[in-house]
């Protein structure tokens, strides 16, 4: 079993989801847009408080985190999903008590800046799922079936798939997921906040970050800190816009590639023109068959 001690309760049809924006400002049209395809889902919705923006937040610092804890407050709520990313999660992590949120779990789902919180609810023993946004990309992963395999994950299907298609070191090996954005995992080292790997599978996935400098630099970061110590796998997402494949490829093996571990690539996870749901916390199985790529694997439930 993975590491959640305070389990959601499944997400389906009539239930209601608040979506929140903690970080930055939100296009009305895509929102608007991202909640009618929930609602023809079946689901009950509530938007984003409107507020005036602050900076490129969407608000200041104390009402975007009060949004947020009103959502997880709210019994009638079952799942919080972000409307984008942006930025500004971080700044609301020390306001935020972990005892409190692992008594009031709830279906969190996000990405990009969302990492933030995603991976300090894990660390509280909740579960989360990284996955589309409701202002970002939902409505295209509507029409491509990506909203359906969330929903399917959501609801409490354990045995879901993921394919990755490039392997940069074969193997296989087992243990809860973590990671998300890469930026944002490097944002974190040195804070409290930091992940820690050991005995997990890491995601990393980012969008427009160049390999000669700024992945690299990442990536030595997070060895240089410790954070990737004992990591069991990894699995890199698209890299959107991160640079020619190749030269992308040649960095992770230069930066990670010696750690002893399975290392997977190009999965349509996060930024990308395609980008399949993932849970955080709970246990997947990464297996790479040398170059020809390998699979993502579902071995237990995001829910209770």
């Amino acid at each position: 079993m993975g590491e959640a001690a305070s389990k959601p309760a499944a997400l389906g049809r009539g239930d209601r989801i608040a979506v929140v924006a903690p970080s930055g400002g939100v296009d009305e049209e895509r929102l608007a847009a991202g909640l009618r395809v929930l609602e023809r889902r079946g689901f009950r919705t509530t938007g984003p408080t409107r507020r005036a923006p602050f900076r490129l937040f969407s608000g200041r610092d104390e009402e975007r985190r009060a949004e947020l804890l009103e959502a997880f407050s709210d019994p009638e709520v079952r799942a919080v999903w972000f409307a984008r990313g942006g930025y500004g999660m971080n700044r609301l992590l020390p306001g935020l008590d972990p005892g409190w949120l692992a008594e009031h779990p709830k279906i969190c789902i996000g990405f990009s800046d969302a990492t933030a919180f995603l991976q300090w609810l894990v660390g509280a023993g909740v579960p989360a799922l990284h996955g589309p946004m409701v202002a970002h990309d939902l409505v295209r992963e509507d029409l491509a079936g990506g909203l359906e395999h969330l929903l399917a994950i959501a609801s409490g299907v354990a045995d879901w798939c993921v394919p990755v298609p490039v392997g940069l070191v074969g193997g296989e090996a087992e243990g809860p997921l973590l990671g998300g954005c890469l930026a944002v995992l490097a944002s974190l080292a040195g804070t409290p906040f930091e992940p820690r790997f050991a005995g997990r599978i890491a995601l990393l996935e980012d969008t427009h970050e160049r390999p000669q400098r700024k992945l690299d630099r990442m990536l030595i970061q997070l060895r240089q800190t410790g954070m990737l110590d004992g990591v069991r796998g990894l699995i890199f997402g698209a890299m959107h816009e991160c640079g020619p494949e190749d030269e992308i490829r040649d960095t992770i093996l230069d930066c990670v590639g010696d750690l002893g571990v399975p290392i997977g690539f190009a999965a349509p996870i996060g930024h990308g023109d395609s980008h399949l749901a993932v849970p955080m916390g709970v246990v997947v199985r990464l297996s790479v068959d040398g170059a020809a790529g390998g699979r993502l694997l579902g071995l237990e439930s995001l829910v209770a």
